[in-house]
């Protein structure tokens, strides 16, 4: 069978959609990948003529057409799915991805079929069936309208052991990228920094249940009996030797990304042994995501041993009340606070994240974290501040339709794209979102915290804020924020900060001899 894939994402990754691949090609299938990739915050972009005449004819020769979305590119994929009706192909259309499984329904309104939960097992089976004659509908982890009646599937069962799946397809062939608004063939260096920040997961599944996060509805797919564990971990060997392998095949690795949802999940003795591994046989740059709850010293101390790039760890609020009422994060300030501390006392590079912009939260718990952020933040770091998104099956989303907040979806999330530039959002942020970005940019700059809780009672000055807190303010912000970014990438970044980081990497020890491994097939 004939497969295409299309991934609607603003960058060409879509690490999913290559498991998917990889393991209809290792069953005898013929697979095309297209990366439909989309400049930076218009994720939803129509295809232009050129573009849409090179789909169309790549699809042509499909027996399946499987479709990748996530919520901010719905749209996106309604378009494709309509210019497949419009050319009159027959290949029945299956969507999937995050989007695909946390709103079926909706996704089969448009879809032929719908792929809910974990693709891989369940698309090979998908299309053993098509291949064989047999109805396709009735495949486990699977959903369609029969009849004009919404029918889902039974889930199909996990994959319990992750070693047994290869590793995601990057092997070109037959992958297809857009470039000056044509399809071409995949080239590594088409590719750009997909391949210099090679990203791979060496774990699935997260055990928290946070109201604001797909997790949560996912977990839900996979509960019964004979589904399996939703948490599951590779073998160290099993990372390090896929690492090995796309480090010999494409000289462009410069660093490595986990997109773990908790890389740190694994136990300290586990996180000592993936460290000897990486240091003795990759030893590249690297970067993971942690929850606080999931920080140790030792597990720090030990990745400390790596050249860890970014650590990245959501906040989320500084509110007790928040984190456990409204987010259902079982997480304590002072753990968070804790966490903090032990990241910057190991000197490693973090990323902090935070949401705003929730209308159950109160003014009080705002300020809360307000206080938290002048007190605990430690600097320098980079800071996201994110509007929270009511994504289809979250608990929040629940709420917000219950009570009105939104009507039968929410329009932002289904624009919104995180790897959007710009930080157009920034206009949408209230009074008191924008003074954290403030006092967390004091922190970072590196003033005290006496300084900052000083700025935080300014700014809750009822004169203040008689004066302030008004529209126009959050686009003063904004403009001010773009141009102290603009002035401070052009007159520190680029002059002082980048050449340092250039001396330190000239300066830097010799490798480990695992790399060196590698460099020699290289040059082989």
């Amino acid at each position: 069978m004939h497969v295409i894939l299309v991934s609607t994402y603003v960058y060409p990754i879509a690490l999913g959609m290559r498991y998917v691949s990889a393991v209809l090609k290792r069953a005898g299938h013929r697979v095309t990948v297209l990366f439909l990739n989309t400049p930076p915050g218009k994720p939803q972009m129509e295809l232009p003529p050129g573009l849409r005449d090179d789909f169309v004819d790549h699809c042509r020769e499909a027996d399946v057409i499987g479709v990748s979305l996530m919520t901010h590119s719905f749209q996106r994929s309604c378009h494709l799915t309509q210019i497949i009706r419009e050319a009159g192909l027959r290949a029945p259309v299956v969507w999937g991805g995050t989007h695909a499984t946390v709103a079926p329904r909706e996704s089969a309104e448009f879809a032929d079929y719908v792929c809910v939960g974990e693709g891989e097992n369940p698309m090979l089976a998908f299309v053993d069936a098509l291949a064989a004659g047999r109805d396709p509908g009735g495949t486990r982890g699977f959903a369609c309208i029969r009849h004009g009646r919404f029918v889902q599937n039974p889930a199909f069962p996990l994959t319990s052991d992750l070693d047994t799946l290869p590793f995601p397809d990057y092997d070109m062939e037959g992958h297809w990228v857009v470039q000056r608004g044509r399809l071409m063939e995949a080239r590594p260096e088409l590719l750009g920094g997909v391949l210099q920040r090679y990203r791979t997961s060496s774990t699935r599944g997260c055990p928290y249940s946070c109201s604001f996060c797909n997790n949560s509805t996912q977990m839900r797919v996979y509960r019964g009996p004979g589904l399996g564990k939703w948490v599951r971990k590779r073998s160290t060997e099993s990372v390090i030797v896929e690492l090995e392998s796309i480090c010999a095949r494409y000289t462009q690795v410069e660093a490595v990304n986990l997109i773990d949802d908790l890389f740190l999940i694994r136990s300290e003795a586990e996180i000592e042994e993936f460290v000897e591994a990486y240091r003795a046989r990759v030893n590249l740059p690297i970067e993971f995501d942690a929850f606080p709850n999931t920080i140790t010293e030792r597990k720090i101390a030990q990745l400390a041993r790596l050249p860890v790039s970014l650590i990245s760890m959501g906040i989320q609020s500084g509110s007790p009340d928040t984190l456990r009422n409204l987010y259902n994060r079982p997480t304590h300030t002072q753990t968070v606070a804790k966490a903090i501390d032990i990241i910057a006392r190991h000197g490693l590079p973090a990323e902090y994240h935070y949401l705003v912009a929730n209308p159950f939260e109160s003014e009080a718990s705002r300020v809360e974290t307000l206080r938290f952020a002048a007190e605990h933040h430690r600097g320098p770091a980079r800071i996201r501040i994110f509007p929270l998104q009511f994504y289809p099956g979250s608990v929040l989303y629940d709420r917000a339709r219950t009570e009105g907040v939104i009507g039968e979806r929410h329009e932002e999330a289904y624009r919104f794209a995180s790897a959007g530039k710009g930080k157009r959002h920034l206009l949408t942020l209230g009074y008191l979102d924008i003074w954290l970005m403030i006092v967390l940019g004091l922190r970072n700059a590196g003033l005290s915290a006496h300084t900052a809780h000083r700025a935080v009672s300014f700014a809750l000055n009822p004169f203040v804020r008689w004066c302030l807190d008004r529209r126009r303010f959050a686009s003063v912000a904004f403009v001010i924020y773009r141009v102290g970014r603009s002035l401070y990438r052009n007159l520190i970044v680029k002059p002082i900060l980048r050449p340092i980081a250039w001396l330190r990497r000239r300066r830097r020890p010799a490798p480990a001899e695992g790399t060196r491994r590698i460099a020699r097939r290289r040059a082989a």
